[in-house]
């Protein structure tokens, strides 16, 4: 894999955390990822679920990305795994190694902001925590 390559990785993580980020948090021009979300939480909860999990959009991206690059942009190659399985009849595998490595990158850019976002604002999980009544103690 070479510097490029690798630019081209990191660009998409990004690219495909903030995409992520949009559907499932913002509200978008005209309040359209809103309505997306709102229409499929209407169809069934886990239906819902898809548009505003962190981890269960990337998911969907990555897979969907890399049956794109894969099939529609022959000459370009901008998911990890079709760049590294380039020239290989392996779609297959590209297909569920991106939709894995979306969903990976992406949760841990995303906690890793929701990480500072809990120092400036002078949380940490332990401290919520305490007052989480469902989380029992097993130790003494």
């Amino acid at each position: 894999m070479t510097m490029s390559n690798g630019l081209l990785i990191l660009i998409y993580c990004i690219a495909v955390y903030g995409f992520c980020n949009m559907m499932a948090f913002g509200s978008g021009p005209f309040r359209i990822f809103e309505h997306i979300r709102n229409i499929s939480s209407s169809i069934s909860e886990h239906f819902g679920m898809l548009f505003s999990c962190m981890m269960c959009m990337p998911a969907n991206c990555g897979w969907i990305i890399s049956l794109i690059d894969w099939f529609f942009l022959k000459n370009v190659a901008i998911t990890p795994f079709n760049i590294i399985l380039a020239g290989t009849n392996l779609w297959w595998v590209a297909l569920i190694a991106d939709c894995c490595f979306t969903t990976g990158a992406v949760w841990f850019i995303h906690n890793f902001e929701s990480f500072f976002e809990s120092i400036a604002e002078g949380t940490s999980n332990a401290q919520e925590n305490e007052n989480n009544d469902d989380i029992k103690i097993l130790h003494d």
